[in-house]
């Protein structure tokens, strides 16, 4: 497979170019690739962006201001074209600060579709026989320079993306799901960036926490809390510094000299050698603290009435049927957060017409009929509990 030399822009007068340079386009294709597997401080590394003719690669850690690219972005004469646009999204919102309109994303149109693979490479396979490597999707993009197979690799996550969009969307027309799959679209571009700031009180958390003793939840606090700082002062992902099995077994044995942490299962000589002290510190802290008699209580699931539970279940089953029949996912009619706001409304509000005011115009409207029965079936008491209740006045 040859292909024109994909254009690579490491300097500010490179990306005003660019900008210039898609100034006609109705629409482009865009990728990112971040750091987030290897660092704490997690960021963009680089922005692949094609055009009907050209690929081009932007990094960000060399060029440093890619405010010119800002336009094209929140420009909704200009489609942007992603895979998987989720992650994209909150990575150009987060480290750039872009606001993203008019999004085109195949994987969602591939699962409005009902394909059973989503992945890109899949796709492209699928629709133009081309094989696309997969042994680079968890490289370390924020090391510098990138090399050629990197280059390569990352220009073709949106080489095909333009073409594959509008075999999508032929797909989508046939079948008469394109409003759909715009609904879909939407949705996504309204993804916010999450709050990940560190908060020390999630050591409980910790698949394996609620086992502990109150020592060793006391012990847990201070190795996750050890865990998170050196972290962030290596820039390192914290399950890189110690995986969390580790932090477990270590509050659970308790190990007092460094003979008993070094047979501790998981400790292996270079996280001995490198932390080895600091967490014999940290154990002997935790034994000294205050034991943790009580945890918090896990979020809370099973504390809904038994009617919005109910409503719940009912909602799951209609769902489940009606993706069943049109061969799609679940998630496709309805999402799960959609589901439960749902399940809900009826607690919240004794007008119908509030009830579904979760849902987007869109499913409003092919929907709306069918949740509002189901809701007010599940919402009427029954015969049953009608007859206790009046039994109890007497």
């Amino acid at each position: 497979m040859t292909l024109p030399p994909v254009r690579i822009l490491t300097e500010i007068s490179h990306i005003e170019w660019l900008a210039q340079r898609l100034g006609g386009e109705h629409r482009v294709a865009v990728d990112l690739e971040s750091d987030g597997f290897y660092v704490y401080h997690e960021k963009t590394c680089l922005l692949q962006v094609s055009s009907e003719k050209e690929d081009f690669i932007v990094d960000p850690l060399l060029a440093k201001d890619l405010s010119p690219l800002a336009h094209l972005f929140r420009d909704p004469a200009v489609e942007k074209v992603f895979h998987a646009a989720e992650y994209d999204i909150v990575c150009l919102k987060r480290d750039l600060g872009f606001q993203v309109r008019s999004v085109f994303d195949t994987m969602a149109a591939a699962r409005t579709l009902g394909k059973p693979k989503l992945g890109l490479a899949n796709l492209i396979d699928e629709y133009f026989g081309v094989v696309l490597s997969k042994k680079l999707q968890r490289a370390n993009w924020g090391k510098r320079p990138l090399s050629e197979e990197q280059l390569q690799y990352a220009r073709l996550d949106t080489h095909y993306l333009l073409r594959l969009r509008d075999k999508l969307e032929a797909e989508l027309t046939r079948q008469g799901r394109l409003n759909e799959a715009r609904d879909a679209f939407r949705k996504v571009e309204r993804i916010e960036p999450p709050d990940k700031s560190f908060d020390p009180e999630n050591y409980w958390r910790l698949p394996g926490a609620r086992e502990l003793s109150p020592q060793g939840l006391a012990i847990l606090k201070e190795l996750y809390f050890y865990r998170e700082k050196t972290a962030a002062s290596l820039d390192r992902a914290p399950f890189r510094v110690l995986p969390e099995p580790l932090l477990v077994r270590l509050a659970a044995k308790q190990p007092r000299t460094p003979d008993d942490l070094s047979q501790v299962q998981g400790m292996t000589p270079y996280l001995f050698q490198r932390h080895g002290a600091d967490m014999l510190e940290g154990i002997g802290r935790g034994l000294q603290a205050q034991p943790i008699q009580k945890l918090p209580e896990p979020p809370p699931r099973g504390e809904w009435a038994p009617s919005t539970a109910a409503r719940y279940e009912a909602l799951r089953a209609w769902r489940k049927d009606l993706a069943e029949k049109r061969g799609v996912e679940p998630v496709v009619v309805l999402e799960n957060d959609e589901a439960k706001a749902l399940a809900e409304a009826p607690a919240k509000s004794k007008e119908p017409s509030k009830w579904l005011a979760a849902l987007s115009p869109f499913k409003r409207e092919a929907y709306g009929p069918d949740l509002l029965r189901i809701l007010r079936e599940t919402n009427a008491p029954s015969k049953s509990r009608r007859r206790r209740r009046r039994n109890s006045y007497r």
